[in-house]
């Protein structure tokens, strides 16, 4: 598991308990008042049953926080009937001296809840009329404006305490999902690249094919000379687009290695993986750059398709004759799958077999992967 995933998971535990505490409180507490109250059996049975209702709704309007303020699930008429019943019990069991000001809390709980998914400005006109709802009722049960006022401050602390945390919360789904969303589109602007590339390559040899193509059909039977000269310019054209095309996919085109590894730095940390590079690419010989890109390109590719990885460290090293590029990061360990198609590790070790290097590709312990490519400086003669 990387830093985001395991701090997401954190944020995560840390909003469902602070709502589920919530949650309960606003029960418990008016429930602990009861055992000191002088009341009759009935008029204790009926807040009980008052307070399981209210505090039913309530929890699941706190706990559908967990969604998001601007996706929590919300009824209307569970939670008026929530409201109303919080508020009955708000101004039936305030009385006495002090007043006691706990009873509040179920109402409380309630328009916390509701606030949720309610949009921006629907949000603040449940506090406003849950507050003014609290000192009306606390202020007629009692005569007493402090009674009312108390209401207020306890449903107001309530609130911003439960909004604050989930706001927080859903700041952290909207950047997770933006960094997901990032990854997804610089990988798609590298497809859309080397798409581009692609039909630079192809276009112009595949339309001059077509075109001799045709012009060696209609020559045939009445000047056999050009028309076997046209097929073998075509013959010619479609070998070169081949080679062309090949040298495209793997990585054989001259882009230098400085620009290969700004592409697959900015592509890494676009999918908010922290990447940097150590050492001077400039000093790879020429020859030989287009080489360790393929490299670079193929362990940014990898890390992005088959791990979740906070960091990443691209590494140009000289190792006595020898050049040497490390792609390491910290994703979970992973092996690499054999191909037989000439692509990925497999395709990059018959590359530097090739000039007398190698690649290796072997997880760390306890966590990571490392890509490293190595290839004689002499190579570049």
């Amino acid at each position: 598991m990387d830093r985001t995933e395991a701090g997401l998971q954190w944020m995560r535990r840390l909003t469902q308990w602070t709502l589920a505490s919530v949650a309960g409180l606003v029960v418990l507490i008016p429930a602990s008042d009861l055992l000191g109250r002088d009341l009759s059996a009935a008029a204790v049975i009926a807040a009980l049953a008052g307070l399981s209702f209210v505090g039913y709704v309530q929890t699941r309007l706190l706990l559908g926080g967990m969604a998001g303020l601007h996706d929590a699930p919300r009824s209307p008429w569970l939670v008026g009937a929530a409201a109303l019943v919080g508020l009955g019990l708000w101004g039936a069991l305030i009385g006495g001296e002090p007043a006691h000001w706990m009873w509040v809390l179920p109402f409380s709980g309630v328009v916390c809840g509701a606030t949720f998914g309610a949009g921006t400005r629907g949000r603040w006109l449940v506090v406003a009329g849950g507050l003014a709802a609290a000192f009306g009722v606390g202020w007629a049960a009692t005569g007493d404006v402090e009674a009312g006022l108390s209401g207020v401050f306890v449903l107001a602390t309530f609130a911003m305490a439960c909004l604050a945390q989930v706001w927080i919360w859903d700041v952290t789904l909207r950047l997770d999902q933006a960094r997901e969303q990032a990854g997804e589109v610089a990988v798609l602007r590298e497809r859309l690249r080397f798409a581009g590339d692609l039909h630079d390559i192809q276009g112009h040899q595949l339309q001059a094919i077509a075109l001799k193509a045709q012009l060696a059909s209609r020559l045939i039977g009445r000047d056999d000379e050009a028309a076997r000269g046209h097929a073998d310019d075509a013959h010619a054209l479609a070998l070169q687009a081949l080679a062309e095309t090949r040298g495209l996919v793997q990585g054989y085109r001259r882009v230098g290695l400085a620009t290969e590894l700004a592409n697959a730095v900015g592509i890494l940390q676009a999918a908010g993986v922290d990447a940097e590079v150590e050492g001077a690419p400039e000093s790879v010989p020429v020859a030989l750059q287009p080489l360790f890109g393929s490299l670079v390109r193929e362990g940014a590719t990898n890390l992005l398709r088959h791990t979740k990885a906070a960091r990443c460290e691209i590494a140009v090293e000289r190792d006595g004759d020898d050049v040497v590029v490390r792609v390491i990061d910290d994703g979970v360990a992973r092996v690499v799958a054999p191909s037989s198609d000439g692509t990925g590790v497999a395709g990059l070790r018959e590359r530097f077999a090739a000039v007398g290097g190698r690649v290796d590709a072997e997880p760390l312990a306890p966590r990571g992967f490392e890509l490293v490519g190595r290839a004689p400086h002499k190579a570049a003669a």
